[in-house]
């Protein structure tokens, strides 16, 4: 043998004893679907393994272990499980019997807890000790358990273990077994984040993060079905999902329209002058029928008017372009209008409070200057009569002259008043051309007068020569 092959098999026989001595003790956890390290709170001190294995009533599982050297060395094996009730010195408690001389140590079927195996290699005696945490993820969504109402849509998740919530203590601690304190702090990160990533899914959108998904004011109005998906902490999914429920809420919507100056020309809103007309629009949702009704004003009802002045019912796709007969003096009047569903019973209503204001007429409605014996303005007589003055029940018109005499007088309905043709009130006489002043009483629906602002006022009697 030549002296290089010798010193190449010493440089083997070398690197082979230098590998043996990079063998290592080592715990695992065969069939684990999740894994992670500890949160001790001591600064320093060496993180152990936590195991999850996902169990299911289809897939059942409980937890393995596996401990052993790296290159196979015979070793004997000690196994612990962690028991809170004990002592803090005396909480690993012996854990089925010892292992002699073999090369791995394996333990099944295991629940939830803490475990400790102290690992002694045969050849050099050499100790070794681990701990970890195994936990059992059996979380199952049972059931979803609905209460589908008028009020409100309720959709509570059930689960296995029962009774889980948002903050579970009990389903995923370990405990801190190497903290400095005199007592082990229980940590219970899992538990209390299970339930963290909630997300539930209908038509239309919702979203909601919780266990019970409550959707009211209003309830649903569309048929829809819901799921819900949670992913824990250990990146496992959770999902169920409802039939389609049937939306049994009815919501009460319309819009409103006022003809303010009495010429069928509809504006949005719900104020104008007496005697004020209106149009109603459905809009409500989920109804087969509606209904609407005008409450009369608290002051009219105690006069002996109606307590409801006018109510009508229609199949919802007729309710458009609804034109009460009846139209509003002076007051307040809340409207009702009512959505009904046939099929769950249920209604809703939405009130809107109309403002009828008292009578008035419009200042530019009242000429400064007429000319009796011209070809146009002979009178002296309100613009458009019959619109500008549709919320005034009658009027005195009073007319002098600039020394204060009367010459004119009307008093009565203003839509049978012609005017002031120019003459002496009583003859036949013209009255003089110039500058006169007049006064206009008006007295509304309410049979409130008006005596100032726009209804007094001077005009000119101009006359063609």
């Amino acid at each position: 043998m030549t002296k290089r092959n010798i010193i190449y098999k010493i440089q083997i026989i070398v690197i082979l004893l230098g590998l043996s001595t990079l063998s290592f003790a080592q715990i695992s956890a065969p069939g684990r679907d999740w894994a992670d390290a500890t949160k001790y709170t001591k600064i320093g001190v060496q993180q152990d393994s936590i195991f999850v294995f996902f169990s299911s009533a289809a897939m059942p599982k409980k937890g393995s272990l596996k401990a052993k050297y790296s290159d196979g060395s015979n070793s004997n094996f000690q196994w612990y499980k962690y028991d809170p009730s004990k002592p803090i010195a005396s909480r690993f408690v012996a854990y089925g019997l010892a292992e002699t001389n073999v090369p791995e140590s394996n333990l099944t079927d295991l629940s939830r807890g803490g475990y400790k195996v102290t690992v002694t290699r045969v050849s050099d005696l050499k100790d070794t000790t681990f701990f970890c945490w195994v936990m059992i993820d059996d979380v199952v969504i049972t059931s979803l358990d609905i209460y589908n109402g008028c009020d409100f849509l309720e959709i509570i998740t059930k689960t296995l273990p029962s009774a889980l919530s948002l903050r579970n203590e009990n389903i995923f601690p370990y405990w801190d077994i190497k903290s400095s304190s005199t007592s082990q702090l229980r940590n219970n990160t899992f538990g209390n984040e299970y339930f963290n990533n909630i997300v539930w899914n209908s038509n239309p959108d919702l979203s909601a993060n919780s266990l019970v998904l409550t959707i009211g004011n209003p309830a649903p109005l569309h048929d829809s079905k819901y799921d819900i998906a949670i992913k824990n902490p250990f990146g496992r999914d959770l999902k169920s999902e409802t039939d389609v429920l049937p939306a049994k809420a009815a919501k009460a919507d319309f819009t409103l329209y006022v003809d303010k100056d009495a010429d069928n020309t509809w504006t949005e809103g719900n104020s104008g002058e007496a005697l004020l007309a209106l149009k109603f629009d459905t809009k409500s949702v989920n109804a087969d029928s509606v209904f609407w009704q005008i409450i009369n004003d608290a002051d009219l009802f105690k006069k002996s008017g109606d307590s409801i002045i006018w109510s009508e019912g229609y199949k919802t796709s007729d309710g458009i372009d609804i034109i009460p007969a009846k139209k509003l003096l002076p007051g307040t009047f809340p409207v009702e209008h009512i959505a009904y569903n046939v099929t769950s019973g249920c209604r809703d209503t939405m009130i809107v409070e109309v403002k009828v204001e008292s009578s008035s007429i419009k200042p530019n409605a009242i000429p400064n200057v007429f000319t009796p014996n011209g070809a146009e303005n002979k009178y002296f007589v309100i613009k458009d009569i019959k619109n500008n003055t549709a919320s005034i029940k009658s009027f005195r018109v009073s007319i002098f002259s600039r020394q204060g005499a009367l010459v004119y007088s009307y008093n009565g309905n203003p839509n049978d008043w012609i005017g002031w043709d120019g003459r002496i009130d009583g003859s036949k006489r013209d009255a003089p051309e110039g500058v006169y002043y007049y006064i206009i009483v008006a007295k509304g629906w309410d049979d409130r007068s008006y005596k100032g602002g726009p209804y007094k006022g001077f005009l000119y009697l101009f006359r063609v020569r």
